[in-house]
């Protein structure tokens, strides 16, 4: 099939333009660095607890873990439903908490509801962060990060994901003297643009594999990637995949893998060598391996399918904006080649709602 047949749509568009919203985002962004300096500063003793529901809780994952890894303060990820149901859990009054709620929308009931049950019962301060600067949970905000995103037309969040995740690595990045790491986040369109142009049509050719299940495996930042890189095989594609912690993997869920399973490994840096014993692991139970890595020096290709590089400069804070365009383009082409149409999800609307 030719590919240029298949790049059509909501969903397609919206992948491939991520660099160019990020350059956008960034430019506005930069104009409120002393207000999040001054934000942070404020609260750098609670402990920052990051929400949302579906893609936005795995964007809660990752962007826990980079604004840790940039600040030092303490964090944590839990979906929305976890504060409405059972808050006493997630705010231990003995430590001072504040929420940080995405949502694509701005108007996620569980996440809506999370918010008012941190302010008005638990008087928390609340960042919230959406691509609709307008909304219901725009709103609710003690503070808020501006910055321009065109809506996406398509069901499944993508470039939103991304966008949000830069927007919270930014104010992090404000919390001291970050003046290197901003200059390469600066860098990451242009680079993201290359690698898109570079890795495409090989994406679109391990796509192909219309029996296959998949397996998303990382650690760290990049767990948040994995889960919402199955959830968007799930969404896109309506194919069996799940996300997983890379060494966890081994301790009984490999139990599921057969020469049908995909295994998609997320490399880091600090875990390169237990990781790649995964990798090796899998391949001898007979899977597929594709490993995701911004290492710099070659691979054994004996137990590694497919290989994907990222320069190996930016590393773990930064490559996750490098990897989850390949992965969104991944459920792409798989669903495409399954012939299904991303834009038209099973089951799926946009917003998901409660009723009172």
């Amino acid at each position: 099939m030719e590919l240029d047949r298949i790049q059509d749509g909501h969903t397609y568009r919206e992948i491939v333009r991520q660099p160019a919203i990020w350059r956008e985002a960034l430019a506005v962004l930069a104009g409120q660095k002393r207000e999040m300096g001054d934000f942070i500063a404020a609260h750098r003793e609670r402990l920052w607890t990051f929400t949302g529901c579906g893609t936005s809780y795995y964007l809660a994952q990752s962007g826990a873990a980079l604004f840790e890894m940039v600040t030092g303060l303490r964090t944590r990820a839990v979906p929305a439903s976890e504060i409405l149901i059972y808050p006493e859990l997630v705010f231990n009054p003995r430590d001072q908490h504040l929420l940080v709620a995405f949502s694509r929308s701005g108007t996620t009931t569980e996440t809506l509801r999370a918010v008012r049950k941190a302010k008005a019962e638990l008087k928390l301060p609340v960042l919230p962060i959406s691509c609709d600067m307008a909304s219901p949970l725009s709103r609710e905000g003690d503070f808020h990060l501006t910055f321009p995103f065109p809506a996406e037309r398509s069901v499944v969040m993508t470039g939103s994901f991304t966008t949000m995740l830069m927007a919270i690595l930014y104010l992090a990045l404000q919390s001291g003297d970050h003046a290197a790491r901003l200059a390469m986040l600066e860098k990451i369109p242009a680079s993201c643009e290359e690698l898109i142009g570079s890795s495409e049509s090989r994406i679109a050719a391990i796509a192909d594999r219309r029996e296959a299940d998949f397996v998303f495996l990382a650690q760290g930042p990049y767990l948040g990637l994995a889960n919402e890189a199955a959830l968007k095989m799930k969404e896109m594609a309506i194919s069996s995949s799940v996300g997983f912690h890379a060494l966890e993997f081994r301790h009984g869920p490999m139990s599921v893998v057969t020469d049908k399973t995909m295994i998609v490994l997320l490399m880091s840096g600090p875990g390169r060598q237990l990781e790649l014993q995964v990798a090796a692991d899998m391949k001898k139970l007979g899977a597929e391996v594709v490993l995701m890595h911004g290492a710099d020096s070659k691979m054994d290709g004996s137990y590694i399918d497919h290989l994907f590089g990222v320069p190996a400069r930016f590393g773990d804070l930064f490559n996750p904006f490098l990897f989850m365009p390949l992965l969104q383009l991944f459920g792409y082409y798989h669903a495409r080649f399954k012939g299904i149409h991303p834009d038209r999800p099973k089951n799926l609307t946009a917003v998901v709602t409660l009723n009172d």
